[in-house]
Order: structure tokens, then sequence, then C-alpha cells
């Protein structure tokens, strides 16, 4: 920091309005973020120094975080991770964001296995391996496999598994889900947040979903719900007897995938809601 210049104070006020001016949500928690990344402060330390004048060099760092947010990009691309389930993983463009919403489907999973010491689970579209990871970080006794079809999302599935240090318990496979089910004949518990938004729906998403996350992990064909019937029915052959299944859905899904679920003999299938109050899990046993 320096004697010239803006104060921190002023940076974050600045950066706020530019970013509340292009009608970006959270704008001076956003700001605060990408401060502390261009800083390395915590955010007690940004509280602490706001009065402090900030070096050209940190501004114009800062200033080009910030430019690069007004252009829609995802604030985790841009950071490089996102806290999901209180860990941290690397997130960028090879796979599906991690959202806040998807922890209701780990802890639903992880309240099914509370009375189990170990097992196996598995991640069916594993993306970023959020899912997995963080449901093995909670239950240290088990072991999980994350399947995907695309090569970049295993690529960052893997590199978040050696982050957490989790290679001798996460295993990863290239693979469409129709050609694994000798996988799916092993899970105690299969988890899957597939591809559910319309295909129409796909142009009318926010910048930084459709211009960044892989439209293979959005697209869930014309109705939003192929991936839904691809899974019921494979994991209805192929699921041992007692498994539970998970699925994250789309807000206005719930009753199609409970129904699905029923007509494919699934018993205790059961809709949860998230923390928003909105229709969020369909989990299911397999009797």
């Amino acid at each position: 920091m320096t004697e010239n210049g803006p104060t921190v104070w002023m940076c974050l006020r600045a950066a706020r309005v530019r970013l509340e001016k292009a009608d970006i949500q959270n704008a001076a928690y956003e700001a605060g973020l990408l401060f502390q990344h261009v800083t390395g402060w915590t955010r007690e330390d940004v509280i602490n120094n706001e009065a402090k004048h900030v070096s050209m060099d940190v501004l114009r760092a800062f200033s080009r975080l910030i430019d690069r947010r007004l252009q829609r990009e995802p604030i985790s691309a841009i950071l490089g991770d996102v806290d999901f389930m209180g860990f941290r993983f690397l997130s960028d463009a090879r796979a599906l964001t991690p959202r806040n919403d998807s922890e209701r489907l780990v802890e639903a999973a992880l309240e099914s296995a509370q009375s189990l010491h170990e097992g196996m689970v598995l991640d069916l579209g594993t993306g970023s391996g959020c899912l997995l990871l963080s449901f093995l970080l909670k239950r240290i006794g088990w072991t999980g496999v994350g399947v995907d079809i695309s090569s970049d999302a295993i690529s960052l599935m893997e590199e978040n598994a050696r982050l957490h240090g989790l290679q001798s318990r996460a295993f990863s496979t290239l693979a469409d889900w129709k050609q694994v089910g000798f996988h799916i004949e092993k899970a105690d518990i299969v988890l899957s947040n597939p591809p559910y938004i319309r295909s129409d729906v796909l142009e009318t998403l926010e910048p930084e979903v459709r211009n960044h996350d892989p439209m293979l992990a959005l697209d869930g064909g014309e109705d939003g719900l192929e991936a839904y019937r691809e899974l019921a029915a494979l994991c209805a052959e192929k699921m041992m007897s007692g498994a539970m299944l998970f699925l994250e859905i789309g807000f206005d899904q719930g009753l199609t995938v409970y129904e699905l679920l029923n007509r494919h003999n699934f018993a205790d299938v059961t809709v949860l809601k998230d923390y928003s109050g909105h229709n969020r899990v369909v989990k299911a046993r397999k009797p």
C-alpha cells in the first residue's frame, strides 16, 4: 500500500457502484472477494485497513478483475475456486460451476449414510467432483467413483481429489453413465446432478451460465427430463437392493421425477426442498 492513490474503502465503493450499474447482484460482496484475491487479505484485513491507500499495482490488478466481472465472467472462474460444503474446490470452464443449491443433495446423502461407517458412493456426471469429494470428506470410511463423459471434467475432478488428498478413496471413470453398470451394481449410494434445463430455455440463461458453463452439463433435452429417464431406467436395472438414489432437480420437476421413479418401482420416493423452499432433490431406495 502507499500514501498516494485512493483508499481501500474508496476502491471498494467505486467497484461496487460499477458492478451495481451492470445489474450484478451482491456487488459489494463480490467486490470484496475480488479485492481479497488481489491482495491476499482476509475479510477482516480489508475491514481493518479501509483507510489505507492502495498502490497503483493493486489498483490496476483489481480494476482488471472488475472489468472481467463486468463482462459477466463468473466470479468462480475469476477466482479459480469456489466454496462448497465448507470446502474449497477448483472451478473453471471444464465443468459446471458448483452451486450452493447442490449442497442439499450432498446433505441428504450424508444423512442416509449416517449410521454406515463404510460404503461406496457413485457420482454420475461428476463434473468438478464437488458432490462426490465433499461427501467423502465428511464420511472418511467411504470410497467413491466419479463418472463423466467429458475428459475436461474428469481432469478437474482429479485435480480436486488431489487438492484434498483423496486419491486413495476417490476414483474417476471417463465414460457415458450407460457404460458403468458395473459401478452402479456396487454402489450403496448413487448421486447425480444431471443436465435438467429445457433446450429452448438455454438462450435465456444468465450470461455467466450460458457463456461459461458447458452446454453438456446444462441441456436436458426438449422437456429437460432426458437424463432422468436414462438414470431411472439404468438405476432400476442395476442398483442393488437397499441402495439409495439421490437426484438434483429443477424447482418445477419434483412431481414428474417422483412419478418417474415410482413407475420404475423405486421405494420411499421423496421430494426434498432446499433452504429457499424450492424442490431440489428426489431421493429413493431400490427395494
